[in-house]
């Protein structure tokens, strides 16, 4: 009976070394998780792109520079003096001092036969200055010959992101 008792210690010694040798080489770690979160980002349009009022005779072409929102005319459409325009106005708001990235599509769709328009932007902010930041589109408008006299609008795309 002695050598069985000593093959079932022998046996249990050996299974308790492969558990302690085990041990020594495995390792348990506690993982971190953080997060970010930022204010939601909004845009407003504080003014509609304006290219006033104008005459259309021959095709031509009016303009609102972005930069300074001054107008002007050439080939056959005349500037009205009451009316002289705006470039557009816009203001995002969202983390305070962030990165932004601004995107303005360059078509102005909607406008009728005879009409077509593009955008035309000046410095875009690419950094919210405090919670905010303000930029100015301008733009073309293209004017096809003898255009009714009318009020026509159109739109284009505005969009901001955290890059």
């Amino acid at each position: 009976m002695k050598p069985i008792l000593f093959a079932t210690a022998a046996l249990a010694a050996a299974g308790a070394s492969a558990v302690f040798a085990d041990s020594l080489n495995s390792g348990v770690a506690t993982g971190t998780a953080s997060v970010i979160v930022y204010t939601p980002l909004t845009i407003v349009q504080n003014q509609g792109l304006d290219f006033g009022t104008v005459t259309s005779g021959a095709t031509g072409a009016v303009s609102i520079n972005a930069d300074n929102g001054v107008r002007s005319v050439s080939g056959g459409v005349g500037a009205v003096g009451v009316d002289v325009g705006k470039a557009g106005a816009f203001t995002v708001a969202g983390q305070p001092n962030a990165a932004i990235n601004v995107l303005v599509g360059t078509a102005i769709t909607g406008f009728p036969a005879g009409l077509s328009g593009s955008t035309v932007v000046g410095a875009l902010p690419t950094v919210l200055t405090g919670r905010s930041a303000d930029f100015a589109v301008g733009g073309a408008l293209n004017v096809g010959a003898e255009t009714p006299p009318g009020t026509y609008q159109g739109s284009f795309s505005v969009a901001v992101n955290y890059p």
